[in-house]
């Protein structure tokens, strides 16, 4: 343990899933030029410098598996980059600093139970294979959390996890952290709390971070002295802010990591190192139901709240793909279940077929179905595809922004489309009434078009040419 205080920069670094269901390709992005994408762009202006520069090593952090995989095609050096400055850290102090994202980004306290496991379990896997270790934390998507969710991670062996200061209750108003959240079954999970007033200052005041020693000085050393002795104080932000978001901020991360820090008394560490080093004694209660970017809990993703200008599209929206993956769980439950196996303890497993561990075929050979005419090798994975594809119909960006003619609600609906498509390859798969009539509710502002317009015309590509797998 040391008397110097402890700062940390946890960067999140993620992209949704932006290939087309139907071609597994990324489609050309206006605004992203000179590159045909954003997940190019991004990677020539952020995670590429950041590499470079050293950075990984010196800040925690947690990478989308939707990202990580597009980088081991597109981008696999600096894929390498990262994962080796995560293995030195491990190999330096015997834990590393990056951390685990459940897999499809998906808003945990909106989802059921199963979800949560899966895109828990999926997400963990992930990174096992990515990194070569099982993770210690976990980054919850948009922060968003409840107690379910938290027990789910504990299950999985999680340590602990990274929020808000206002999605914890602490006791006496206490300014430090981390804390120990009591969980079921004896089980608990330490919970660190980001600088509010820091990570604001970093993510949206560009002149606060236009020079690192400046922003040690004025700005970091009297925040840490607010707080506690043996506390960790944690700046928390996008990691696309880095040099996407901001011009030059990569530049000005690795300067504050390597120099303007340790010049003023303090030293950089990440929560495994924390945790190895020092010992959480103070307990507190989590506030369910909040997330890091509304303050409105988690109306952003399910209907209209004070952070978009419009959102009465979303709450028909997020009922209607909640009615089609109800339906297509039913029939997918019944059939596994018919076939003599666990539906969904197979479901999470699949992540090793989505991964390439395997194949699908030698994958359903671990778990003994009885096939028939009915119940083929092929029905069985047109019906785990579906299962995937049923989830990233719920990935978070769909409902962030204020628009549903975007792109990420509009693929969200492409997802949902696919689903169907594959359902209906597999089994006699009806879609609800109520799908239909609920996606008519969810309006393009200052059109006549709705989401079931968006999904009719989704699902009309899948008859006329079967979409890639």
């Amino acid at each position: 343990m040391t008397n110097r205080p402890s700062i940390c920069v946890h960067a999140h670094f993620y992209q949704p899933p932006r290939e087309d269901p139907f071609t597994n390709l990324i489609p050309e992005e206006p605004g992203a030029e000179p590159y045909h994408n954003w997940n190019e762009r991004i990677l020539e202006t952020c995670y590429r410098p950041n590499a470079e520069l050293g950075n990984y090593k010196r800040i925690s952090f947690n990478l989308g598996p939707t990202l990580s995989s597009w980088m081991a095609v597109n981008a696999r050096d600096v894929l390498i980059k990262i994962t080796e400055e995560d293995r030195c850290n491990v190999t330096e102090n015997g834990v590393g600093n990056a951390i685990a994202q459940p897999y499809n980004h998906t808003i945990l306290p909106l989802s059921n139970r199963r979800d949560k496991e899966t895109q828990v379990i999926w997400g963990i896997a992930a990174f096992e294979n990515l990194f070569g270790r099982k993770p210690q934390g976990i980054w919850l998507p948009e922060c968003a959390v409840d107690l379910e969710t938290l027990n789910i991670v504990a299950e999985q062996g999680i340590q602990f996890t990274i929020l808000a200061p206002w999605q914890v209750d602490v006791p006496n108003g206490e300014n430090s952290s981390p804390y120990r959240i009591d969980l079921e079954n004896g089980k608990s999970i330490i919970v660190f709390l980001y600088n509010k007033e820091l990570s604001t200052k970093v993510s949206f005041d560009k002149q606060a971070t236009i020079n690192a020693d400046i922003f040690a000085e004025r700005l970091l050393i009297p925040a840490v002295s607010r707080n506690g002795l043996n506390s960790l104080t944690i700046i928390a932000t996008d990691g696309e802010l880095y040099g996407h978001h901001q011009i030059f901020r990569d530049k000005f991360l690795a300067h504050l990591l390597n120099g303007s820090t340790s010049s003023r008394g303090m030293q950089i560490t990440y929560p495994g190192l924390w945790l190895k080093e020092n010992e959480v004694t103070q307990k507190a209660r989590i506030i369910e139901n909040t997330s890091w970017s509304c303050h409105h809990g988690v109306e952003r993703w399910r209907g209209h709240c004070g952070c978009t200008s419009t959102g009465a599209w979303k709450k028909p929206l997020r009922e209607a793909l909640n009615c089609l993956a109800d339906e297509i769980d039913s029939q997918f439950e019944q059939i596994i279940f018919d076939a003599g196996g666990d539906p969904w303890e197979m479901r999470n497993q699949y992540i090793d077929v989505i991964l390439g561990k395997c194949n699908f075929l030698d994958w359903l050979k671990n778990f003994g179905l009885y096939l028939n005419e009915q119940i083929s090798n092929r029905k069985l994975e047109k019906l785990f595809m579906a299962q995937y594809e049923r989830q990233r119909m719920f990935t978070s960006c769909g409902w962030f922004f204020d628009s549903i003619d975007r792109i990420e609600p509009q693929n969200n609906i492409s997802y949902a489309a696919y689903a169907v498509w594959l359902m209906e390859q597999a089994c006699a798969f009806n879609i609800p009434y109520a799908f239909y009539s609920l996606l008519n509710k969810a309006k393009i502002e200052n059109t006549n078009l709705s989401a079931k317009d968006l999904f009719l015309e989704a699902y009309a590509r899948c008859t006329i040419i079967e979409p890639a797998g």
